[in-house]
């Protein structure tokens, strides 16, 4: 059995952080997917979250380091949700290219 880790959600946006349980080695993609949730956040031509979401899950391995990225990718967005900068993301681009 792996032995559970803390995994960290940074506050942002006066939103408190979390911690997660989950493996050690699910560090990195988990801070992968706030890092890829943040870009999206950032850049108000950025597209479809959901398929930012699609695209960039298929970098990481099916199983613990794949959920550990979208338990960081939604986290961070969900962070935003229920910050006092509420949903306001102005997405322009919403022409689907895959």
């Amino acid at each position: 059995m792996t032995e559970l880790y803390v995994i960290r959600l940074p506050a942002r946006d006066e939103h408190p952080g979390a911690e997660f349980g989950w493996s050690e080695e699910s560090q990195a993609s988990f801070d992968q997917g706030v890092e890829q949730a943040q870009t999206w956040l950032d850049d108000a031509n950025s597209g479809w979250l959901w398929a930012n979401l699609l695209i960039e899950r298929l970098l990481h391995t099916a199983g613990p380091q794949r959920h550990a990225f979208e338990l960081g990718f939604i986290s961070r967005i969900h962070q935003r949700l229920c910050s006092p900068l509420g949903g306001g993301h102005q997405a322009s681009n919403t022409e689907l290219k895959l």
